[in-house]
């Protein structure tokens, strides 16, 4: 039971176990007191009691300098940053300067002078007579370096400090030194750290400053227009800052563009070549394709000049990227005379995607009269075409009253335009569109983004001709096909009479979609009809008329007018990308489309087809020069110059 005495009670142990903690702390650290001084005391009393012994006492040897007495195989290290005249001289002065030091000095004998000739001392990468001496130092063969600095030592002071510890250590019994002499520095004296560290930072820094000067130094000559030159295949530079060609060079590189052009391959051109034993810039007569593709891209071999094409982005690694546009540059057209023209050179980089596909650059060409006037002629597979090319081209053939009066013809064949003698033509009739009636028996042209497909039964309707001619009309909307011989069109079908499964063609399929102004992602069938005339057949493909091949891609897009027309079912999808804007008020224009063509326009087209004559599909196109390349040799005059230069290599 719990009463007030019982609280007394616990009141008064509290106190005295209180007073008992505090005794026995007190009580404890006397104790470690008294064990501390006693320590003391008897180490005191060794010290007291320490008596002289017949003991010897063997100093340390002095510390090591660059005057020792003793034998030392010397070795040397020189090195200069370029290979100019100047620096040159400076390598050979540091190798009398150090070959006579060492032969002056008695105890001194000459391991071998080491010296790299235009190697950076940012790195020891690239240093190939410095990593030589570091692994004779390893071999024990040498026992002192000598170095006129710590700059020409290493420019990097993580390195400097690095090798020096290395060649301190790695033979702990046999340690190497290097005295630095411009510094007078010996770094087997336990005191050089200190001013190896200021002086390896100093030579560091002078690096970073140097970089720095000389970017720019690069940024004011390119801004003033002052370009650096180098000597380059067929060319030499001069002190004005000049290119000049070296005929018998230029022979070579001049072969390198006309043979590509022609259709040569890169490994083609490097065997002949190095048959040839035609010389590089270096006297390498062992050529490869990419050394000939080297030649095919350097701007200077056209005339023009680009000035700091690439970067250093770290001067201790050397690490270099492209220029894009982190650092001044400057393309200067027209800088200098050209061994090839700037046209044959777009030919052959244009050229360059299709290698293997053709046969060199194909011509472009237009027909200038006839039924088929105003179309264009080009192999599909070459990607040097577009949309402002085949526009222009076909706008060549007519004067200007005739295109005008050919696009009001197009825009109501189109149904973008009325015309009073629809009245007289079934006005407000429409026919099916010609995609309704596609079916497995329909010869079918498949048209995507980059690749034109045709079925077989375009092969059959063309009795399975081995090449073809495409002609474009972008007026018009229509493609055709013509059979040809092998100088001009492309392969179709194969000997055993098999098509091409499917022709790249992203250049040609681009151009027409931007025409048509077609959703990219969509690929579009169209149907084929063929006619004959004479012992030539023709097929041709209508663009305005095309049926939509099923996608994912078409179901998206079908889902997304779907949704914005509330929920109504949708009946027409998009072809055209102006069509996707749904709100331009197109939707209410949708829901009142015809699934079908205008009677009288269908009539007005097949007037077109069936108005062509024997004449007409046998009517050759006229050749004109490629807008997006300019006027460049013939493949007549290519062979009569590739000839000529081959007898000349």
């Amino acid at each position: 039971m719990y009463n007030q005495s019982t609280e007394n009670d616990f009141e008064e142990v509290a106190e005295v176990s209180v007073e008992l903690n505090e005794n026995t702390e007190i009580s404890d650290w006397q104790q470690r007191h008294e064990e501390i001084e006693a320590q003391k005391e008897l180490i005191r009393n060794r010290v007291r009691k320490t008596r002289s012994r017949d003991s010897v006492i063997i100093p340390a040897r002095p510390k090591p300098t660059i005057s020792d007495p003793r034998e030392m195989n010397v070795a040397v290290y020189a090195r200069v940053s370029t290979k100019s005249t100047n620096q040159v001289s400076s390598i050979e002065n540091q190798t009398l300067y150090y070959t006579k030091k060492v032969e002056e000095t008695p105890n001194w004998n000459l391991q071998e002078i080491y010296s790299d000739e235009g190697k950076s001392g940012t790195s020891t990468q690239h240093r190939t007579e410095f990593n030589r001496m570091l692994q004779d130092a390893a071999d024990k063969k040498i026992d002192l370096i000598l170095c006129a600095s710590v700059s020409r030592f290493a420019r990097n002071m993580s390195d400097c400090m690095t090798l020096v510890r290395k060649l301190k250590s790695m033979n702990p019994s046999h340690p190497v030194g290097v005295y630095f002499e411009t510094e007078n520095i010996y770094t087997l004296d336990s005191d050089y750290k200190t001013s190896l560290s200021i002086h390896a930072m100093l030579a560091d820094w002078e690096s970073a400053n140097k970089s720095s000067r000389m970017i720019l130094s690069y940024d004011q000559r390119i801004i003033m227009q002052q370009f650096p030159v180098a000597d380059l295949l067929g060319y030499r530079h001069t002190k004005d800052g000049e290119l000049i060609i070296v005929p018998e060079e230029a022979k070579t590189v001049r072969f390198v563009f006309l043979a590509a052009m022609y259709g040569y391959s890169y490994d083609t051109i490097a065997e002949i070549l190095t048959e040839k034993e035609r010389p590089t810039l270096r006297g390498r007569t062992d050529w490869n394709a990419s050394m000939v593709r080297s030649v095919l891209y350097n701007e200077r071999r056209w005339g023009d000049l680009e000035a700091r094409k690439t970067i250093v982005i770290d001067y201790v690694e050397h690490k270099s990227k492209k220029n894009d546009g982190d650092r001044v540059a400057a393309y200067s057209k027209g800088h200098h005379e050209g061994i090839v023209t700037p046209e044959i050179a777009r030919a052959v980089h244009m050229l360059s995607g299709n290698r293997g596909r053709l046969n060199g650059v194909p011509s472009i060409s237009v027909i200038q009269r006839g039924g088929l006037k105003g179309f264009v002629s080009i192999n599909p597979v070459f990607n040097g075409i577009d949309r402002e090319t085949l526009i222009a081209v076909s706008r060549s053939a007519y004067d200007d009253n005739e295109y005008k009066t050919l696009e009001r013809k197009s825009r109501i064949i189109c149904g973008d335009e009325h015309s009073k003698n629809m009245s007289t033509e079934f006005s407000g009739y429409y026919v099916p569109y010609s995609a309704y009636f596609i079916n497995r028996n329909t010869p079918t042209l498949t048209i995507s983004i980059s690749s034109l497909k045709f079925n077989k039964k375009c092969g059959e309707a063309m009795d399975w001709c081995r090449r073809v001619e495409l002609l474009y009309h972008p007026l018009l909307q229509a493609i055709i096909l013509r059979e040809c011989d092998d100088s001009n069109g492309f392969l179709w079908s194969s000997d055993n009479g098999k098509l091409m499964n499917s022709i790249f063609a992203r250049a040609f399929c681009k151009a027409v979609y931007e025409e048509m102004d077609w959703i990219e992602t969509y690929s579009l069938r169209f149907r084929g009809i063929a006619r004959k005339r004479g012992d030539r057949k023709i097929m041709v493909f209508f663009l305005d008329e095309p049926q939509i091949v099923p996608s994912k891609e078409v179901k998206i897009v079908a889902e997304a007018v779907k949704d914005e027309r509330k929920g109504m079912p949708s009946r027409y999808i998009p072809i055209r990308k102006s069509e996707l804007n749904l709100d331009s008020g197109q939707v209410g224009e949708w829901r009142h489309r015809r699934n079908g063509k205008l009677y009288f326009m269908r009539k007005q087209r097949d007037k077109l087809i069936d108005s062509l004559s024997a004449q007409d599909v046998a009517e050759a196109g006229v050749i004109v020069d490629n807008p997006l390349i300019g006027s460049i040799p013939s493949r007549e005059q290519l062979e009569d110059e590739l000839e000529k230069l081959l007898a000349s290599l």
